[in-house]
């Protein structure tokens, strides 16, 4: 961590010293000497952050070189909010008028009294470096570490939880049996053992299984975790229900009280069969809380509880099973093991010179997968030789010889996050500011990395592209789990395992890098650098000014900000997701430093004119507010990367969404900078689309609300954003054409593009791009089939055609749409047969066919569709389920195959789900 710190602020002295020089006077010199010492101390820094750990002198001499990058760029940031204070109109007109001021002179006396002081420092730890013994590791002066080629985890191997793949059928079968038989009256299995075993991922294996698929009417999963809360348990428990059987949660679900949740989970549970499961269970008192939203009907409905307290199931009633899980034994712990440290040899075989120490280090995890994945995945970047591999057994020794309990495997997991180059550890510390059990979505984590300041340049790739091989190198070192990969093969969600969390829980505070706010004391001298709220954390005490805070993350929907912004005047990212906030708070106008500020899923409506004072905003991301225009002011944030928001609501007669966005104001083409602006309503501004086209560094876009006769401005547009990757278009209307016409030169690297409008005929532009991996086209009324078209599209993975087809065939040919993994068809009213070719669509996994109310069956084909897991019909009429009835329906033979078939229909105005036999 100090060897990024060090970075951090040579890299803020060398563009002060270059536009600011005018104004340093006298201290030009003192900067430039601090940077001389600085880049002196980073030659040491790498060899002493990669033994410090095994030396607690050495590891107390690199916080002291950290803890003075920090407050020298402390310094520097405080010197430039001087300046900016004392006008209301921004650092640099203040300075232009105001430079024989008394304050800057004030304000340079004082940058030199504190240089000095530094320096001071930074000899006494130049002195000290001395008593080790420290290689000299010659860099070069900017940022150039760069990331290895791993692996890409989008592969197969990135779907293998090891834990899973070893030694889990029999424990499977046995779980599988207790639920599916035995009594009818509601009973409750537990699964116990400590951290780490594999508790979740056995109950999850059993969870999706088709057994359980099958023999239950309706599925929750719910994790408890340690910090839980009874109302949020429940309305968790609830919308699992929901959403697992693919009905509607209640609009008013986040604010349903406790015997509300009850009531409503009472009722839906009532007579169906049900299977719910409980992870990660501390305490009863959590099954206390919420056991009476749970019916007994007589219906053989099953609790799964996943617990490391032994005790647990003799506390709770109408337990039927408990279940201890135990350790691997030798041989799958072997296999366990091999998988992952030799997954590059040949069918990961333990090399034989190797084997005696591996077994040696394998015996020390003692069957444990977690530690097993963990430690193999840290030696599969290791050399395969004798030494290094002493290196880490002689390492587990020590660890396992003082403690075999928890706090032992604590220690070994460390040993993963020890072995990151210097540019990972700070992106796996920051995964501490989440609560427990959270689920981190990628996007999100990639674009606070890169605000943080963690992501490199690489040159020929953005930030965010970067951003994107940390995650997958941790994903590579079994250091982050991924809960949910896309249809595009990339992480979409994923969380760090509790024991591993709260080893970075620990050195992030011991490295001054993120304190939660979770009732640990705070003391006020302690310089708070990054701090985060959960959502059981206590109050901030509204003393604690935190003059030194770089970071508030609130991940509460309670919280309240009574105390003043004002008091983090260093302030650069702002987290305020779900915060009960009703208005924009104006003193947030006053943290000139801000590079990021998320305020998702508030009530703010309404942004003020000031917002302009935010000179260094780089992310303003509001999605899911109600704010609906932007004011002029917002042209002024030049350094504007990002600038999200549209929300979705839905209409009583549809079965998709209607899109809401902003309207903006005239002059955002001067936002260069901009890669991402969505959704853009445009109206009868004709001047506003065009001006779009001067934002040419847009990756993506959405733009609402357009009309017909804006066709050519589009086009006009379209022509100049040439690194676009995802388009957005929807037209005023659903009657309302686009004309593509005029179109010379489409963005070619197109990765997603939503159409929603009515189309004369597919633009001829489409089916040429090679990029293209998602597919939306709505309200087209095509009259020629668009799978012919389509077809050929080398990259296309998910397709739907909503309203998008006035004819009564669709037909694709041999070998077409060879990447395609799911396709939807909805709501083709003229729509009569599909014929897919045999030797087409390969690698469909889901099909989905929505109110095509005259089709007359599946389509011929779909019986060599040998991929193909799920088939979703929804508010298809009875004529075409008859046809595929098990046994009774003529078409039934063509789909027996297809794992799980699903229903969806309407039945007085409830919309209900079921699996077909």
């Amino acid at each position: 961590m100090a060897m990024i710190a060090v970075q951090v602020v040579l890299e803020k002295l060398a563009s002060f010293v270059e536009k600011e020089t005018r104004f340093l006077g006298g201290v030009r010199g003192g900067i430039v000497e601090l940077q001389d010492d600085l880049y002196c101390m980073k030659s040491f820094l790498q060899d002493a952050e990669e033994t410090s750990e095994s030396d607690q002198g050495l590891r107390a001499w690199v916080k002291q070189v950290r803890d003075v990058a920090y407050d020298a760029e402390d310094i520097l940031e405080e010197f430039m909010l001087r300046f900016a204070q004392s006008h209301g109109t921004g650092f640099i007109h203040y300075l232009r008028n105001s430079y024989r001021s008394i304050r800057k002179l004030s304000a340079r006396h004082r940058l030199a009294v504190q240089l000095q002081s530094i320096k001071a420092r930074m000899k006494a730890i130049s002195e000290r470096r001395n008593a080790f013994s420290l290689n000299r590791i010659d860099m070069p002066s900017t940022s150039s570490a760069t990331v290895e080629k791993w692996h890409d985890p989008r592969l197969d191997a990135l779907y293998l939880d090891e834990a899973d793949v070893v030694g889990i059928e029999n424990p499977k079968h046995l779980l599988v049996s207790w639920l599916v038989e035995g009594e009818e009256k509601l009973s409750s299995i537990s699964v116990v053992g400590m951290g780490g075993l594999g508790k979740t991922t056995l109950v999850k294996k059993v969870y999706d299984s088709h057994p359980i698929r099958r023999s239950f009417d309706t599925h929750s999963w719910v994790t408890v975790s340690k910090s839980f809360a009874s109302t949020e348990l429940l309305r968790v428990a609830l919308q699992g229900f929901l959403v697992t059987a693919n009905e509607p949660v209640p609009a008013n679900l986040q604010s349903m009280t406790d015997l509300q949740l009850i009531d409503a989970l009472r009722n839906y549970l009532w007579r169906r069969t049900f299977v719910i499961v409980l992870d990660d269970v501390w305490t009863v008192n959590a099954w206390e809380t919420i056991k009476y939203a749970f019916p007994d009907c007589n219906c053989g409905s099953r609790i799964i509880f996943t617990t490391r307290l032994s005790n647990l199931a003799e506390s709770i009633e109408n337990t039927s099973h408990v279940y201890e899980l135990q350790a691997l034994p030798e041989n799958e712990a072997w296999t366990l093991f091999c998988m992952k440290a030799f997954r590059g040899e040949h069918k990961a075989v333990c090399p034989p010179e190797l084997e005696e120490m591996s077994r040696n280090i394998l015996r020390k995890c003692e069957g444990l997968p977690l530690a097993i994945v963990a430690i193999g995945g840290l030696l599969s970047k290791k050399k395969n030789e004798g030494l290094e591999w002493k290196k880490v057994h002689d390492c587990l020794a020590t660890e396992l010889k003082s403690n075999n309990d928890l706090g032992s495997l604590r220690r070994i997991l460390q040993l993963s996050y020890d072995d990151l180059p210097y540019y990972l550890k700070q992106c796996y510390l920051y995964l501490s500011v989440f609560p427990e059990d959270y689920l981190i979505k990628r996007m999100k984590l990639i674009r606070l990395w890169t605000v943080e300041r963690f992501v490199e340049e690489k040159q020929g790739f953005t930030k965010e592209e970067v951003a994107e091989e940390y995650l997958n190198e941790l994903v590579n070192r079994s250091l982050i789990q991924v809960v949910e990969m896309n249809y595009f093969n990339r992480v979409k969600t994923c969380r760090v395992h509790d024991l591993m969390r709260e080893i970075i829980q620990m050195k992030s505070r011991e490295e001054s890098f993120v304190m939660i706010a979770n009732g640990a004391r705070i003391s006020k001298n302690e310089k708070v650098r990054r701090l985060s709220i959960h959502e059981n954390s206590e109050e901030v005490q509204s003393d604690m000014r935190f003059p030194y805070l770089w970071s508030l993350l609130s991940f509460s929907s309670h919280h309240s900000f009574e105390h003043s912004f004002r008091n983090y005047k260093l302030l650069r990212v702002l987290n305020l997701d779900r915060a009960p906030l009703s208005s924009f708070l104006p003193e947030l106008v006053e943290l000139i430093h801000l590079r990021y500020l998320s305020l998702r899923w508030t009530m703010i409506s309404e942004l003020p004119e000031s917002i302009r004072k935010l000179k260094y905003l780089e992310i303003l991301d509001l999605k899911r507010t109600f704010v609906s225009s932007l004011p002029a002011g917002i042209t002024q944030l030049t350094c504007l990367c990002q600038l999200r928001n549209y929300r979705h609501s839905f209409q009583p007669s549809s079965f998709f969404p209607d899109t809401h966005g902003m309207r903006v104001p005239s002059g955002i083409g001067r936002l260069t900078s901009l890669q991402k602006l969505g959704s853009v309503e445009v109206n009868e501004d004709y001047e506003l689309v065009r001006e779009l086209g001067k934002l040419t560094s847009l990756r993506r876009l959405g733009i609402l609300k357009l009309r017909e006769e804006q066709g050519m401005d589009l086009c006009y547009t379209l022509d100049r954003l040439k690194h676009l990757t995802a388009l957005y278009l929807v037209s005023l209307n659903k009657t309302e054409s686009l004309q593509f016409d005029s179109l010379s030169s489409p963005p070619k690297y197109l990765q997603r593009l939503y159409l929603k409008c009515s189309l004369p005929a597919l633009p001829e532009w489409i089916p040429s791009l090679q990029y293209i991996s998602k597919l939306v086209l709505q309200y087209s009324n095509l009259k020629s089939d668009p799978l012919k078209a389509l077809q050929k599209l080398p990259s296309l993975v998910l397709l739907e055609l909503r309203q998008a087809y006035a004819g009564e065939e669709l037909c694709c040919d041999p070998s077409g749409f060879s990447k395609l993994k799911r396709l939807g068809l909805h709501e083709l009213g003229r729509l009569r047969r599909i014929r897919i070719a045999k030797g087409s669509m390969p690698g469909l996994e889901r099909l989905d066919i929505t109110a095509c109310t005259v089709l007359e069956t599946v389509p011929d084909g779909i019986e060599n569709l040998k991929n193909i897991e799920d088939l979703v019909l929804w508010h298809m009429p009875p004529t075409f389920i008859k046809t595929i009835e098990r046994y009774r329906g003529e078409d039934f033979w063509r789909v027996q195959h297809v794992t799980t078939i699903t229903r969806i229909y309407e039945n007085q105005g409830r919309w209900f789900s079921e699996t077909l036999p």
